[in-house]
């Protein structure tokens, strides 16, 4: 008698509401992030070093100081939001779509400050989509190399640009 093998799935399976979720996170933090910089540049980076010439590095650094900490607020909230919501492999996720947008102030800098916000909330959104889709894979090296691989595919399109 031939022996039945069950196939196990290749991906958790996730419902639509946990799909709604991760995109609204996504869209949360990169609007919390967006407005984060914003305040951090304006109410701590300017003010506190801005105000002489020895730490001219330091004010014209400034945008990307406070862009940085603001990412890193704004993702850990993503990432404990993602935990909330029982998403599968939150950190993968939040740590790939941090390092995927790494720079993208870079490209929302010379827009209308309410377009950038609209811009980053959807670039995270969609970020936070993807992969929350890739980090589905049942065995975590596949869910790893693939995550890594798209990250280096999108950093290409980030820096060619």
């Amino acid at each position: 008698m031939a022996q039945d093998t069950l196939r196990q799935p290749i991906y958790i399976s996730s419902d639509r509401r946990s799909i709604v979720q991760t995109l609204l996170v996504g869209l949360a933090v990169g609007i919390l992030g967006w407005l984060l910089d914003m305040a951090i540049q304006r109410f701590f980076i300017e003010p506190v070093f801005c105000r002489n010439a020895d730490s001219f590095s330091m004010c014209a650094n400034g945008g990307t100081i406070a862009w940085v900490i603001a990412i890193i607020i704004a993702s850990a909230i993503g990432l404990f939001s993602l935990i909330r919501i029982n998403v599968f492999r939150p950190l993968l996720v939040v740590l790939a779509a941090a390092v995927t947008l790494w720079g993208v102030s870079g490209w929302l800098g010379p827009l209308v400050w309410w377009q950038a916000l609209l811009w980053h909330g959807a670039l995270f959104a969609v970020a936070y989509l993807l992969f929350v889709w890739l980090a589905r894979a049942e065995r975590f090296p596949l869910a790893f190399i693939t995550t890594i691989v798209v990250i280096l595919l999108l950093r290409l399109v980030v820096l060619s640009a």
